[in-house]
């Protein structure tokens, strides 16, 4: 079951990788048309206060959804009875993250690279256990720890798998902490599973799908 979550992971990190690699050559194509949105630089949270899931400036930038499968913007649900959640930590066009500084954030973080060259916050320090996993937005996203220092990063995706190892509520306040403290520290920004910024209105929306996939979920083992 492990390796099968974590399989999960990585197709849905190519997938999500091709459809930003996708709208980063629509972008930069626009880019060249006058009158069009051009990016900005990432605008920031100043106070860091997750207790609200504070909201950043809204961005304009258009980027195509997920195909059918994708369960609105909260996450994805598959014939198993499992919910994944991703969120993306996205460099600005112009300045793409240092690789030497991407682990080191990790390392600060308690992020440990393991299985399919990913990083991941284990339950209890056990390797076993992966409560959510943060890949690489390079296809396939795997991380070359030797090469990481002298490369140039687009962004990192973080993937929660539910149910997993600890509570789904946690699990998730502590993947959008990481990604929070990532784009704070790289000067990137958190977007949400569609590429838009990530607002309070989506984080919450978010919440209140875990509360309700982990009441089914109950419901279902009772019966």
């Amino acid at each position: 079951m492990w390796e099968l979550r974590l399989i999960l992971i990585l197709i849905g990190a190519v997938i999500i990788t091709g459809v930003y690699l996708f709208s980063r050559q629509n972008r930069k194509r626009g880019d060249s048309q006058p009158g069009e949105f051009r990016r900005k630089s990432p605008v920031l949270n100043p106070s860091g206060d997750d207790e609200g899931f504070p909201e950043p400036a809204a961005s304009k930038r258009a980027a195509p959804r997920m195909k059918a499968e994708s369960a609105g913007e909260s996450g994805t649900t598959n014939d198993k009875q499992q919910l994944i959640l991703a969120l993306h930590v996205a460099a600005a066009d112009d300045a793409p993250f240092n690789g030497g500084r991407v682990l080191e954030v990790l390392n600060a973080r308690g992020l440990k690279f393991g299985h399919y060259r990913i990083f991941h916050r284990f339950y209890n320090n056990d390797p076993k256990l992966s409560v959510f996993s943060v890949a690489n937005m390079v296809e396939p996203g795997a991380f070359d720890l030797e090469a990481l220092p002298g490369q140039s990063l687009p962004g990192v995706t973080l993937f929660l798998v539910l149910p997993g190892p600890q509570d789904g509520v946690d699990a998730y306040a502590d993947m959008l902490a990481t990604a929070r403290q990532l784009a704070q520290q790289l000067g990137g920004e958190v977007l949400d599973e569609s590429r838009s910024t990530l607002t309070r209105q989506t984080a919450h929306h978010i919440r209140e799908r875990i509360i309700d996939f982990q009441r089914r979920t109950q419901l279902r083992q009772r019966s």
